[in-house]
């Protein structure tokens, strides 16, 4: 068996790369496509919003949100399509859009309950779900859903502040913007506990070199992000006059601000977390590097080969009984291990509005470490994912399932204990995480990654018939297909659009 493996393991790039030689991409030979407001790909995903996702997130929220109590649905608005679709309305200014996203999340913020034991406090409570009821959560908040879709609901409110000029929005516009800020606000104070901010202190003391067990207490981890990218757009948000819609936000922001010394060490942590290697051709980026590896989702990162490490097997009572065939190996610990490419799509939103407000954090929160250069950071972690994570075949692209560039098995045998039967992620099983990740606009920040994003956009229309195995097994959710696009297709496409081009003739949009 072993043998075997090997043999597919030496076989398989090589068939990749015959593949390469044998099979060049459309883009090769055909004109290059607009990927701006002015072209096609702008067309066909304002086309697809109208046609299906406007009513599809709507749906989504009042079936699961109202109807059945799962807050789990603001955490996938988020990262199944709406924030690529925020993002590309406000570079391309479309500001019908934009008035139809607020019209869509609206709602939302007058789903706020109390907290059951709380201080009178307010939050996005579970009720039902599929996830709130196996893992517990039923009558709790779950903060992570609810920091992450305040990053949506920042990223939409300053959109329409950069976009839409106060005399020109209407009045429901006005209060939309004026209660994200509000319970922007409110939430985050509320957060920012002494537990949380002793937390941030002892993580700042810790080395990977004290990691020597699976304690998620020294994660930096995608809430804490979340917490930075909410800060930054609450200061853009206050650079543009917003008020507060009550006075509670009102508390909640002058509360905020006695807490700035701790509020830099969050971003300490960031930069902290974020480790730097210069390469020939300048510096790259991977997150949290080592504190993950021994994390359990990440166990079998060293476990290369093709056999799936579990299985399962029917049992007498009609149910299924997991067998080990790879047993844990020390071997296996892949001692780099830091966040995996998935979950590492919150960098995109944070660095972007880092980008955008590192004055304004500054102004706001007083924040001033010159070591926080957003711009130089983002470039950082593209050059990542061109020199460490992609396999370097341009004709069909792959990536590395962890930041660190490993690329073993991911999240072997996850959620077990709720009866689901999953094997993990394979070697490459998280490819498509990076088109449909949000990582394809930091193609404006390297040539490279660039051709590789509009050679997968040229493989996703392709009828080659080598090129279509490829994209079912790797990318199956970005394929063309008129009769029903999928969610990771609608963000690809988002993230692929530019701002308008500027005129040749008179150098004016």
């Amino acid at each position: 068996m072993k043998k075997n493996v090997k043999m597919i393991k030496l076989i398989t790039p090589l068939i990749a790369f015959m593949l390469s030689i044998a099979f060049a991409l459309p883009a090769l030979s055909q004109p290059e496509t607009i990927f701006s407001k002015k072209g096609k790909i702008h067309d066909q995903v304002i086309d697809a919003w109208e046609s299906q996702f406007r009513s599809y997130y709507s749906a989504e929220i009042q079936k699961r949100l109202f109807g059945e109590g799962d807050v789990y649905v603001l955490y996938d608005v988020q990262i199944r399509g709406l924030q690529a679709f925020v993002e590309m309305t406000r570079r391309c200014k479309d500001v019908r859009q934009i008035a139809e996203i607020a019209d869509i999340l609206t709602p939302v913020l007058a789903a706020l309950k109390p907290i059951p034991g709380s201080n009178n406090s307010s939050g996005w409570i579970c009720s039902g779900g599929n996830i709130c009821t196996a893992y517990g959560f039923l009558g709790k908040e779950v903060p992570l859903c609810s920091a992450q879709f305040l990053g949506l609901l920042g990223a939409l409110a300053t959109s329409i502040s950069e976009n839409i000029p106060v005399h020109q929005q209407t009045t429901e516009l006005k209060t939309f913007v004026k209660a994200a800020f509000n319970t922007m606000a409110v939430q985050l104070d509320r957060w920012f506990t002494p537990g949380y901010f002793s937390s941030v202190d002892k993580k700042l003391q810790v080395t990977v070199a004290n990691v020597k067990d699976k304690k998620s207490a020294y994660f930096f981890t995608d809430l804490d992000l979340w917490y930075l990218t909410v800060l930054s757009d609450l200061s853009e948000l206050h650079k543009f006059g917003v008020q507060f819609a009550t006075a509670e936000g009102v508390r909640a922001f002058e509360s905020l601000q006695n807490k700035k010394d701790n509020i830099h060490k969050i971003f300490d942590l960031f930069l902290a977390r974020t480790f730097l290697t210069r390469f020939s051709n300048g510096t790259r980026a991977e997150i949290d590097r080592g504190f993950w590896k021994y994390h359990f989702d990440n166990r079998y990162a060293g476990y290369t080969d093709t056999l799936p490490p579990v299985s399962w097997e029917p049992v007498n009572n009609g149910g299924w009984k997991m067998q080990t065939a790879v047993p844990l190996d020390s071997a296996y610990v892949a001692r780099d291990a830091g966040w995996d490419i998935s979950h590492s799509r919150r960098l995109v939103p944070a660095l972007e509005t880092f980008v955008k407000n590192r004055e304004n954090i500054k102004k706001v929160w007083g924040y001033s470490n010159p070591a926080f250069d957003p711009v130089a950071i983002r470039k950082a972690y593209a050059s990542q994912i061109v020199e460490k994570l992609w396999n370097g075949n341009l004709h069909f692209p792959l990536f590395s399932n962890l930041w660190s560039g490993d690329n073993g098995w991911y999240r072997v045998a996850y959620a077990n204990q709720t009866g689901r039967q999953f094997a993990g992620y394979p070697p490459y099983g998280l490819t498509s995480s990076i088109p449909d990740g949000g990582y394809a606009v930091w193609g404006a920040f390297d040539p490279t990654l660039n051709t590789i994003f509009k050679n997968i956009f040229e493989l996703s229309k392709t009828d080659k018939p080598e090129a279509k195995l490829f994209m079912a097994q790797y990318y199956s959710g970005l394929s063309y297909n008129t009769a029903k696009r999928s969610v990771n297709r609608f963000s690809f496409l988002s993230d692929m659009v530019g701002p308008p081009l500027l005129s040749t003739s008179t150098g004016k949009q």
